[in-house]
């Protein structure tokens, strides 16, 4: 575990935050999936790719985290994973802690990507601390 990942557990538990941490499979499944089905350009998610995607503003405001919150809980009732590339572990966390968990992400110096494994839905708050919100499922963009 890193440094991290014991400072984003502490700041969950502090808050009383519903949460386990994933199985490593599950965590390797997950960087697979993203890996092979989201497009890159550099470090950061190719948002422009999707054609159903959505900026949705700065991390350090609290009404962009609420925004991304409606976001989320519209598009699922399930457990939201939260996986890091500068965290090793993947978060699972209960829907109804799901602002808490944002607020705390939002605070680790990474891009942390929150998604569905069957990739519905895909959100990224990076870390330059910017948000997107997409449904690949619904498409990728093409140019012609």
């Amino acid at each position: 575990m890193s440094y991290l990942d014991g400072e984003t557990v502490k700041d969950l538990k502090k808050l009383n935050t519903k949460f386990n941490i994933a199985p490593q499979a599950e965590h390797d499944l997950i960087v697979k999936i993203i890996n092979e089905a989201v497009p890159f350009s550099g470090s950061q998610i190719a948002w422009s790719s999707f054609n159903n995607n959505t900026y949705i503003g700065l991390s350090s405001s609290q009404a962009t985290l609420a925004t991304l919150e409606h976001k989320i809980k519209s598009a699922t009732q399930c457990n939201i994973p939260f996986i890091g590339d500068s965290t090793d572990q993947a978060y699972s966390i209960k829907i109804s802690n799901l602002l808490q968990s944002l607020q705390i992400f939002s605070r680790i110096p990474q891009h942390t990507y929150i998604l569905q494994k069957q990739l519905n839905w895909l959100a990224c708050i990076s870390l330059e601390g910017d948000i997107d919100f997409a449904e690949p499922t619904r498409g990728i963009a093409t140019t012609t």
